[in-house]
């Protein structure tokens, strides 16, 4: 069960003047499980990318299949593997259009045909996991919210879709430390929970570092570098400038004190760990 993307050019204003190809020659796959991180230089063709995984674009060339089913053909079956994958936008609250909370939470499960019964179940769960409380907030218009608080309630919408996979374009973007803690804590916890295949593209590399099992680097269109994010932000930090991408600054420091003599773990992308190593190198000696 995976997601795969098989020689995927994707052209802009094809046979103009302006023709660009975003993406090119793409082959990748992203199995059941997985928690990717997608980052590169602005322009380097993430979200372009990542929109091909749920078919809002269809590639100039090449083929994208969601569990052995391509999504392009005609069908039932191309649909319901479409819907399988829930998309996050940046700034999703831009989506919110209902009179209340619930309502919006509710549309799209509801145009699936998912019963009333059920539907209240996913609504309450998806405003459970944002951390909203349901008796406080669903019945409240979405358009007097906070700015954070609107965000969450875009993302529950996606949620209650109980989608197999979820990708998420830059959804923290806007939002202050506590409100990018908390969303990315509960995409966490989700993704622990459930094993859901979690696909985030974030400009943050502490937060890609500390959360994605499998590092995806785009430059050019193209996959640059695919890895683990501990072996990439250690033995590539050259490719990484290359692609216009920062090193995390915990990777720095940690490769600062490792020139200068301490025995530790250079690779370790958590700051308790990471703490807890260079301790430990110093008490040595």
């Amino acid at each position: 069960m995976s997601i795969r993307l098989q020689d995927v050019t994707y052209t802009y204003m094809s046979k103009t003047p302006f023709e660009k190809a975003a993406i090119k020659k793409i082959n990748l796959e992203i199995k059941q499980g997985e928690f990717v991180g997608v980052i590169g230089h602005t322009g380097s063709g993430k979200s372009t990318l990542v929109q091909h995984l749920n078919g809002l674009l269809k590639p100039s060339s090449g083929m994208v299949q969601i569990d052995g089913q391509n999504i392009h053909e005609k069908g039932e079956t191309a649909r319901n593997a479409k819907r399988s994958v829930g998309m996050v936008f940046q700034y999703p609250e831009h989506q919110l259009f209902e009179e209340s909370v619930y309502e919006d939470i509710a549309f799209g499960p509801r145009n699936l045909g998912v019963m009333e019964e059920e539907l209240d179940r996913r609504v309450k769960n998806a405003l459970k996991f944002v951390g909203l409380d349901f008796d406080k907030f669903a019945k409240r218009t979405p358009f007097q919210l906070s700015g954070g608080q609107m965000r969450r309630v875009a993302i529950a919408g996606v949620i209650a879709l109980d989608p197999k996979y979820l990708v998420l374009d830059e959804p923290s973007a806007g939002l202050d430390p506590r409100g990018r803690d908390e969303i990315f804590g509960q995409i966490m916890n989700l993704h622990q929970a459930t094993g859901i295949t979690v696909v985030l593209v974030s400009h943050n590399m502490e937060d890609v570092a500390r959360m994605a099992n499998r590092l995806i680097v785009m430059n050019k269109g193209e996959i640059f570098l695919d890895g683990k994010p501990k072996e990439i932000f250690s033995h590539h930090q050259d490719q990484l400038k290359e692609a216009g991408v920062d090193v995390p600054p915990l990777t720095l420091l940690m490769n600062q004190f490792k020139q200068r003599g301490l025995d530790i773990d250079s690779s370790l992308t958590d700051i308790a760990a990471a703490a807890q190593n260079v301790y430990k190198a110093v008490r040595r000696g």
